[in-house]
């Protein structure tokens, strides 16, 4: 008869981290369920099987809470963009890739959240400020690794930011638009003429390699 391994007890810090983790992805639920207007800290220390006062020993205020749940939706995109970008090789299709990524990003939760927090009006200015701030923290290099990427691609500078600035204003007016009317065939339609504009504009402004 195998003797039964004892299972390993967790670590101090180990339980702690779980518990954060929980947290920040109720919050991050909550977020995109509700809004902010409609969130509250004691719906996510519920849906987080969690009690209140450990909700707060990890994030004393709600500020402190949507902000910890907005950062790990950034670091995650920002990781998953860079390992995107760093395994493109001198073949792959560097126009599709970037498509790809502006699509995960401006159409999930990143954006979605970060722009209800930016359009709090005046209510609250110093979580706006501190959200524009976190946006262009992680955003930015991501911008600018692509710039490389088709840089690298062969564009010339200028053909590069305007590929770049482009995809990126699309994939931006979607997710707006999604707010008025959820209309999946337009999404479709609108990117495929882009690519195809794309497409056509890169193959008349790459440089030799």
């Amino acid at each position: 008869m195998t003797e039964k391994v004892p299972e390993r007890r967790r670590t101090q810090a180990e339980r702690r981290e779980e518990t954060r983790t929980r947290i920040l992805d109720a919050a991050v639920s909550e977020l995109l369920n509700k809004g902010y207007a409609g969130f509250r800290v004691d719906k996510v220390a519920l849906a987080a099987q969690v009690s209140r006062g450990a909700q707060t020993h990890h994030f004393p205020t709600k500020e402190d809470l949507v902000l910890g749940a907005l950062q790990t939706l950034y670091q995650a995109s920002t990781e998953a963009s860079t390992t995107l970008i760093d395994r493109l090789g001198r073949e792959d299709d560097v126009l599709e890739a970037l498509m790809q990524d502006s699509a995960k990003f401006y159409l999930g939760p990143n954006f979605i959240i970060s722009m209800s927090l930016l359009n709090l009006g005046e209510h609250e200015p110093e979580l706006r400020q501190k959200v524009r701030a976190m946006s262009r923290k992680y955003r930015l290099p991501i911008e600018k690794a692509w710039l490389e990427a088709l840089l690298r691609s062969g564009l010339t500078d200028e053909a590069a930011r305007t590929v770049l600035n482009i995809t990126q204003s699309i994939y931006r007016g979607m997710t707006m638009r999604r707010f008025l009317r959820n209309d999946p065939e337009y999404s479709r339609f609108t990117i495929d003429q882009w690519s195809k504009i794309a497409r056509a504009y890169i193959d008349s402004h790459t440089t030799s390699r």
